[in-house]
């Protein structure tokens, strides 16, 4: 069976690549993980670990399932950040007190540090990312992302 034709006789592209929102969407999160990279690689921290900091200090301590599911992190890949955020002392995990059956993820001192040091460098990113739109637009991205993302 031959490719769909446009009115000019011409085959058509598949969709996925004419469609522009997924394409623009790929490079803006090539650009975001590419800018927050070079931010947290002097803190010895990778973006996903960097994610998994900052919901532990906004949240508290929960499990690693829903560690993961807090950013979007498949089970697997959270285990090796979590191992690798023990390794470097920035969280603990040990037994729920509430639920022995549970470990939970915790933040400790020296991950708080780490988030100190590294914010400002994660905020000028994020600053750089958005610099070609005006704060109401800023706004009126985050707003749609977050829309899009639920």
């Amino acid at each position: 069976m031959a490719p769909p034709e446009d009115q000019y006789g011409k085959p058509k592209e598949p969709s996925l690549y004419r469609e522009p929102l997924h394409s623009r969407v790929r490079r803006v999160h090539q650009r975001a993980t590419a800018l927050l990279s070079e931010a947290l690689a002097p803190f010895g921290l990778t973006p996903p670990q960097w994610a998994a900091l900052v919901a532990l200090q906004q949240s508290g301590p929960m499990s690693q399932i829903d560690l993961g599911r807090s950013i979007a992190m498949d089970p697997a890949t959270m285990q090796g950040v979590v191992v690798r955020l023990i390794s470097r002392g920035f969280v603990v995990r040990g037994p729920d007190l509430h639920d022995r059956r549970r470990n939970l993820v915790s933040l400790v001192q020296p991950g708080q540090e780490v988030l100190a040091a590294a914010a400002p460098a994660v905020a000028k990113a994020e600053r750089d990312l958005a610099a070609r739109l005006s704060a109401d637009e800023q706004d009126r991205l985050l707003d749609l992302l977050s829309r899009l993302a639920s």
